[in-house]
């Protein structure tokens, strides 16, 4: 099942940012008049396919992984079009330069407005988020340097305010890197005033993964001891703990958050312990005996199990729900529009300096992982996981590569600057270099999948 929502979540999503993409170039040759040959999903062999009034072709290709619009000028006529054609429609070649690049700019312009619509409908719907709360903080790590513990809130990095885990997330992203310092305002557990920190960066990362800011900067989100599920044959199934359960104390040692609890069990293999649990208002207790497994030759405890998901089951005070009306939605897609294109920007342009490690760019198959356990995750995550990649596709296709709408762009701005049409020549050779360059990306990112994988 969990394969079949995969390969279904990923058609879909992939499906869907190229078919918004290939729609915006589409519907602005359409506007000026621009004969559209062929309009299709996927590549490879058509797997159903009609044609309008227009002579316009429309088709689906066996494989989800890219798509195209066909105007008059570009490449070939169809067999027994030409007459009717050359005739009576106008052809790419035929427009202004204007025109043109309208049309060619609409691609990308179509992938930023699907994120605002999919950031505005987020907002509409409404979401819960982890609240910017420290759940943990990893002994060495940058968190310790800055005075970081358990249960302080973090309100800003880089004077930057924010309130959920997740822009913490986003704004340590921003500074992989960089060098200099971080510097970080925080509330302490129990006190009411900000305290300020700042911490150097300048070896961050050089030994740790780089796709995971957060923790490598020792950082643990507050997950609370909330019971998500339970291992079928468990010992918390056989007493009978349920979903749902807040765990309050095991042999009477406080407990406040899924990491304390996590580490207390790992310490207690094969023990009996005692745990009392909140259940609709009410307290019970139950005593069970922890099972035993093996991690790295070392003995560890464990009751079967899992954290909740569900962040509307948390406590209100550590989560945030982030809902508004079309006024405030439509701001928020903008705004976070912005805020992902920025931090995708920032991103790729740490990867050509070589700030940022080439190891963290990713294919179809680490695309198609990602989509299934967003999907799996709820509608939310899934159109939260749409909008980012459809900001990606539409910054790629701006690269100045010419098979690319960048590329096409830097050619038509080129013929403007020259005041003539570029040699058939030129263009042939800019053609073959452009694919030699994006067949390299596309195998580089399938090597990356591969070496994931293994």
């Amino acid at each position: 099942m969990d394969v079949l929502i995969t390969i279904f979540s990923f058609i879909a999503l992939i499906s869907l940012i190229v078919g918004i993409h290939e729609l915006g170039h589409f519907s602005v040759a359409r506007f000026f008049n621009i004969h559209v040959l062929k309009f299709k999903i996927g590549f490879g062999k058509e797997l159903y396919s009609f044609q309008d009034k227009n002579e316009c072709k429309y088709s689906l290709g066996i494989l989800p992984l890219g798509g195209y619009v066909q105007m008059l000028g570009e490449n070939f006529i169809p067999e027994g079009q030409q007459d009717s054609i050359l005739v009576n429609k106008k052809s790419y070649l035929d427009a202004t330069l204007s025109e043109r690049a309208a049309v060619t700019a609409a691609g990308p312009l179509a992938n930023f407005l699907l994120a605002i619509v999919l950031y505005f409908f987020i907002t509409l719907i409404g979401t819960y988020e982890l609240g910017s709360f420290v759940g943990g903080v990893k002994a060495g790590s940058l968190a310790e340097d800055a005075n970081l513990a358990y249960g302080d809130r973090i309100v800003s990095i880089d004077e930057t305010e924010l309130d959920s885990f997740n822009d913490i997330r986003i704004l340590l992203a921003n500074r992989i890197g960089d060098t200099g310092s971080i510097d970080i305002g925080f509330i302490k557990k129990g006190s009411n005033f900000t305290t300020y920190s700042s911490v150097n960066i300048n070896n961050w990362l050089e030994n740790s993964d780089q796709s995971r800011p957060s923790q490598s900067f020792g950082l643990e989100p507050l997950v609370p001891p909330v019971i998500g599920g339970l291992l079928e044959g468990g010992p918390a199934s056989k007493v009978g703990l349920q979903p749902g359960d807040i765990i309050q104390s095991v042999n009477s040692q406080s407990i406040s958050s899924w990491l304390e609890l996590s580490k207390l069990l790992s310490n207690r293999p094969d023990e009996d312990i005692s745990i009392t649990v909140l259940r609709d208002n009410d307290l019970f207790s139950y005593s069970l005996r922890t099972d035993s497994y093996d991690q790295n030759g070392i003995e560890r405890g464990r009751i079967g199990i899992f954290a909740s998901s569900d962040l509307s089951q948390w406590p209100e005070e550590i989560v945030i729900e982030k809902k508004g009306n079309l006024f405030k939605a439509l701001i928020s897609g903008f705004t976070d529009t912005y805020k992902f294109t920025k931090l995708i920007l920032s991103s790729i342009g740490k990867l050509f300096t070589g700030s940022v490690s080439a190891d963290n760019i990713g294919g179809p198959i680490q695309i198609s992982v990602i989509a299934g356990s967003a999907a799996k995750e709820g509608l939310v995550s899934f159109l939260s996981m749409i909008a980012i990649l459809s900001i990606n596709l539409g910054l790629i296709n701006l690269f100045p590569i010419p098979i690319l709408d960048g590329g096409q762009l830097l050619m038509i701005a080129i013929e403007k600057v020259k005041g003539s049409p570029l040699s058939d020549n030129f263009l042939e050779h800019s053609i073959r270099i452009g694919v030699l360059l994006v067949a390299s990306l596309m195998i580089f990112a399938f090597v990356n999948d591969i070496v994931r994988l293994i």
